[in-house]
């Protein structure tokens, strides 16, 4: 257990720094200190609490919900602790190092989840507790003033309780939807769930939380994606024990790789989506994570079949994430799918070597890295050419500068955070008029002038 002495150095001035990490989900939060060293500490979180862990954990969910804000010492952009918190709506900061041993237990703090900073609090009085109230005003997400596009933006949801938030930003669908914490937010590891409740049991938990989405975006597409869950995680569940131990999980036995090595739990899946179809949400469509080649699409593809999910009346698709899917994204598209998704965040993983929950290697982290845009606008084209939609779903998609490039290059959709889709959509309407602008422009050049 955490120290909970927790008295404030008194020679520390309000506005002292802490400790510094990578700002991962924007916003000022100020509140006490709590230290979780085990998930079994979660419950200690209170309404204005800031949690700081080592990590964070799809059991975690409900205490980050409760929380003013979050800091780890581990993690990158694209960790639990800064997709989750974006979703939520609350200032993080990850991956620095040491809050856990520089903060304590009931320390009055500031953190600031843009610039990713962590400072002395200001004490305790009535103006503070009115700048909180505009800190949670300005949490509200803006809907209803950016202009329609014809690249259509949609929004990620990682948990069914923030749909509504999140289709309240009159966002054009989910882009992605991640099963994985649908899954894990269960406690038990998919295996241990069935062996408790039963097969029947598990279709219905999945289906029930995707419906909550499907529900609130309906009749908005909603993507969902079948479970990319690495085994640290699953380790961490009841029923983990039976993981393999990997000493790089984000490279191991995860996505449709493990779905192909265990047909008959991926199958439990599919049967969630199925029920769904056969209850009349056509707007749920089917997407397998990190695929290399046709051969994985295809044999994923046969597992649709074989639980009678209907290819003709419902668009399915897979993630486009390693060099090899890539270069193999012609024969992809000949096994049949509807769309792919660019998962920039394993895509530059896997490009650069660059393991994107490593704090230490994270300023290697490059999105815009020459190889990786050339290698979007290759699958872009692509999928241009053979009436194949595609769209973004990695982080790098909310950032305004990779939105214009993939507007430019042809993209169908983005598929944004929650607090970006009004950003994102402004800043493709602006590049689709400036596309419209030259192309009539360069039509102008093209004339010649009739001087007679």
């Amino acid at each position: 257990m955490a120290n909970e002495s927790a008295a404030v150095d008194e020679e520390q001035e309000p506005g002292t720094e802490l400790t510094t990490g990578y700002g991962s989900s924007p916003g000022v939060a100020t509140g006490p200190v709590k230290i979780i060293e085990d998930i079994e500490e979660a419950d200690r979180i209170d309404e204005g609490d800031v949690i700081v862990t080592e990590m964070t954990a799809p059991d975690m969910v409900p205490a980050m919900k409760r929380s003013a804000g979050i800091i780890t010492d581990e993690g990158g952009m694209t960790s639990h602790a800064a997709i989750v918190s974006r979703e939520l709506g609350v200032p993080a900061i990850v991956g620095c190092g040491d809050a856990t041993d520089a903060l304590t237990d009931g320390q009055r703090i500031t953190l600031d989840g843009e610039k990713g900073t962590v400072v002395v609090a200001e004490p305790e009085d009535d103006s503070t507790d009115v700048e909180e109230a505009d800190i949670d005003e300005d949490r509200e997400v803006p809907t209803g003033s950016a202009p329609t596009t014809a690249t259509e933006v949609k929004v990620n949801v990682s948990i069914p309780d923030a749909a509504q938030r999140a289709a309240d930003t009159g966002a054009d669908g989910v882009g992605l939807l991640r099963l994985e914490h649908i899954l894990l937010s269960t406690s038990k590891t998919p295996e241990k769930y069935v062996a408790d409740h039963g097969e029947e049991a598990f279709v219905e938990e999945i289906s029930e939380e995707i419906r909550k989405v499907a529900d609130a975006f309906y009749p908005r597409p909603v993507r969902a994606r079948t479970l990319d869950a690495p085994t640290d995680e699953l380790a961490e569940l009841e029923g983990g024990e039976n993981e393999p131990h990997e000493h790089n999980p984000m490279l191991g036995y995860r996505g449709i790789r493990r779905s192909l090595k265990e047909p008959e739990m991926v199958k439990l899946e599919l049967r969630a989506f199925k029920r769904l179809h056969d209850m009349g949400y056509d707007n749920v469509e089917v997407m397998f994570p990190l695929p290399n080649d046709a051969e994985d699409v295809r044999r994923a593809r046969e597992l649709m079949d074989e639980v009678g999910i209907d290819r003709d009346k419902h668009d399915w698709g897979a993630m486009i994430e390693t060099p090899a899917s890539i270069r193999s994204i012609d024969e992809i598209i000949d096994e049949g799918i509807d769309f792919v998704a660019l998962g920039t965040n394993d895509i530059v993983q896997f490009m650069l070597a660059v393991d994107r929950n490593n704090a230490q290697v994270a300023d290697r982290f490059d999105d815009f890295h020459p190889t990786i845009l050339e290698a979007m606008a290759e699958v872009i084209e692509a999928c241009n050419e053979h009436d194949v939609d595609t769209t973004i779903t990695g982080q790098s998609g909310s950032h305004p500068d990779m939105a214009k490039f993939l507007v430019e290059k042809g993209i169908s959709s983005l598929s944004s955070n929650i607090d970006a889709v009004d950003e994102v959509r402004r800043v493709v309407a602006r590049a689709e008029r400036k596309l419209l602008l030259d192309s009539a422009r360069k039509n102008l050049d093209d004339v010649e002038p009739n001087l007679d």
